[in-house]
């Protein structure tokens, strides 16, 4: 077969090995999870020695081909994995009838047996006695394979339930003893190739039956990427490096020149994995839209809403255009979500500070496939963000209420004002960290998630700044961090932060709510939201006696002389006029506000100083 069975050997050990080490981790990821998985702890355990022993076979052939050397370590291990694969797989297929066999001790013994057996192998091989070794090798898969046939045969679970996938199992299971026995007596190539392709297929059967769901986000679409480009690098080698060695340069700039000509083959990875993926999502799975593309469709179609009523209604719109079935919003009435009158195939629960305040239902595709792993994780983030929008709402309908209430007290202008700019949530500010959010999605998922939680957080704190007047430093703080750490999502490297708090009398020390929050957000909006090089805040608070001194710095263009009213914000408003009334109100001549600029640092400086000990309003 020349050179071609060689690379046929090389790709289905490859492909094997990125599979085996993708359906390990899923299982691991599920073990975590506390969910029930097919053959437990033990079905993990023998996709880990799989995924060693493939992984262990691919470097072991580079170590021979490359240094010219014999990895007698890695020989050794592979030979200890063999010997430990056949009474794994006895042990997984037991384990998951053992409760509908009739003779469970029968099976237990010749499981018993089988272990014996292999372990007996691995002493006489790490004994150097490799023949004893070997001769036990085929009695040992025998004893393993032959069990699982029959286990599955006598077992007395229901057919019905998994009827084809317990049928596929005896088909592979059988095959795969008869290619072994055929691979030890003839030793043909093409025995190999099918013996080293039987795991794999025995893991593509039970994830196809089991872990549908995931099977082609996961194992599917990065498998057949992985194999792919593992193709290509291995064509590049056999032709491509032959001829740049041939061409006798000199050490280093050989390997420079060989560094450069791969290339072609990293850059365009990430586009064609995309290319991929999103084949497989139009052709096979029915979809319409990438994450990113079904956020910023779902997140545009909701701006325009005027009230809960209209949110709700648009938001069924969009996701029934997202997800290309009948969908139900469900707000919750009272304490409880009203059940569903139709079948749901997909659902997500609305959260409201941690509670539900109602549900998401997708109702079943009868023209497309089922929905899978990708789905569930669109669903789920697209419920957050429409939790989000809706606790934006409800703000916005308190902030009504208590201005109504406000007028009807008749308080003066400058209150009502103040009582305005605290319950404010700013709609750029929202729909800027959604965005940043959608683009988080597929390429960094655990950072969206974190920011999400962080803009909850800056809602929260919004929301309950404007129900108080006092609070202590450290919670002012927290709320800071939180807001900085969303403008850092949709910043990215281009913003920088330094909190500093000293001391716990400096932390629980209490002042009036939203002051240092209001100073923060005009310093990133208007302070390094102006420039273009990268931003730096700082927020320093510290304790002199009984004077508090807090100090919100940035190294944005600072007050032009002469452009600002004395007490306005930077972009003409009233925020830190606000915040000096405040400070005057609650302390008279004690506080105080400075603007400043520090030109060795570079930054413009905003400080305030009050009396430490600050226990009730005036």
């Amino acid at each position: 077969m020349g050179i071609y069975y060689p690379l046929l050997l090389i790709l289905i050990r490859s492909f094997s090995a990125i599979a085996l080490v993708l359906a390990w981790a899923l299982c691991l990821r599920r073990g975590r999870q506390q969910r029930a998985r097919w053959g437990g702890y033990a079905y993990s355990a023998l996709l880990g020695v799989w995924a060693a022993i493939y992984v262990g076979m691919l470097v072991y052939e580079w170590i021979g081909v490359t240094l010219h050397r014999r990895a007698l370590l890695l020989e050794a291990l592979a030979g200890v994995a063999s010997f430990l694969m056949a009474p794994l797989v006895f042990q997984v297929f037991y384990r998951n009838e053992r409760l509908h066999l009739p003779s469970r001790r029968l099976w237990q013994a010749l499981l018993a047996v089988t272990w014996a057996v292999s372990l007996a192998a691995i002493a006489l091989g790490l004994f150097r006695n490799i023949p004893a070794s070997i001769a036990l090798f085929l009695p040992a898969v025998g004893l393993s394979l032959g069990g699982c046939v029959g286990v599955l045969c006598s077992s007395r679970a229901p057919w019905t339930a998994h009827r084809n996938q317990r049928r596929w199992m005896v088909s592979v299971v059988c095959a795969w003893v008869a290619i072994v026995f055929l691979w030890r007596l003839t030793d043909a190539h093409w025995a190999e190739a099918l013996k080293d392709a039987c795991p794999f297929c025995l893991v593509f059967l039970v994830t196809w039956h089991t872990e549908r769901l995931t099977f082609f986000d996961v194992l599917l679409k990065k498998a057949a990427f992985g194999s792919f480009t593992l193709l290509l690098i291995t064509l590049y080698m056999a032709f491509v490096t032959p001829w740049i060695w041939a061409l006798r340069m000199s050490g280093w700039i050989s390997t420079l020149f060989w560094a450069l000509s791969v290339w072609p083959l990293v850059l365009p990875a990430p586009w064609g994995y995309r290319k991929l993926s999103d084949w497989l999502d139009r052709k096979w799975l029915g979809r319409r839209y990438s994450p990113a593309q079904a956020s910023r469709y779902f997140l545009s179609g909701l701006q325009g809403a005027t009230g809960i009523d209209e949110l709700q209604r648009l938001a069924a719109g969009r996701l029934g255009a997202i997800f290309q079935a009948e969908v139900d919003v469900a707000l919750a009435t009272g304490a409880a979500v009203p059940a569903s009158a139709r079948p749901v195939s997909l659902s997500a629960p609305i959260l409201l500070h941690g509670a539900p305040a109602g549900e998401i239902r997708i109702g079943p595709r009868p023209q497309s496939p089922r929905f899978l792993s990708e789905d569930i994780a669109l669903l789920v983030s697209l419920a957050e963000a429409f939790a989000f929008l809706l606790e934006n709402h409800q703000l916005r309908e308190r902030r009504f209420l208590d201005g109504q209430r406000e007028r009807e007290l008749q308080l003066n202008a400058s209150r009502s004002e103040l009582k305005a700019l605290r319950a404010q949530v700013n709609p750029h500010f929202l729909f800027n960290a959604l965005n940043a959010i959608a683009g988080l999605i597929p390429r960094d998922p655990d950072r969206a998630e974190r920011t999400i939680e962080q803009l909850a957080e800056v809602f929260r704190y919004t929301l309950r700044g404007s129900q108080r007047e006092w609070v202590r430093l450290e919670d002012e703080m927290e709320a800071v961090r939180a807001y900085l750490d969303v403008e850092q999502a949709r910043f990215g490297d281009g913003l920088r932060v330094r909190l500093e708090c000293a001391g716990p009398d400096v932390r629980n020390a209490r002042i009036p709510a939203m002051v240092v929050q209001t100073l923060v957000e005009n310093s990133t909006r208007h302070g390094v939201g102006a420039i273009n090089t990268p931003g730096l805040v700082e927020v320093l608070a510290s304790a002199s006696g009984d004077r508090l001194r807090i100090e919100v710095r940035d190294n944005g263009p600072g007050f032009r002389p002469g452009a600002v009213p004395p007490g306005q914000s930077r972009d003409g408003g009233y925020g830190l006029r606000n915040v000096r009334e405040r400070l005057r109100g609650h302390f008279g001549d004690a506080a105080s506000l400075a603007i400043g600029r520090d030109a060795a640092a570079g930054m413009t400086v905003v400080a305030i100083e009050m009396p430490r000990a600050a226990a009730v309003p005036s």
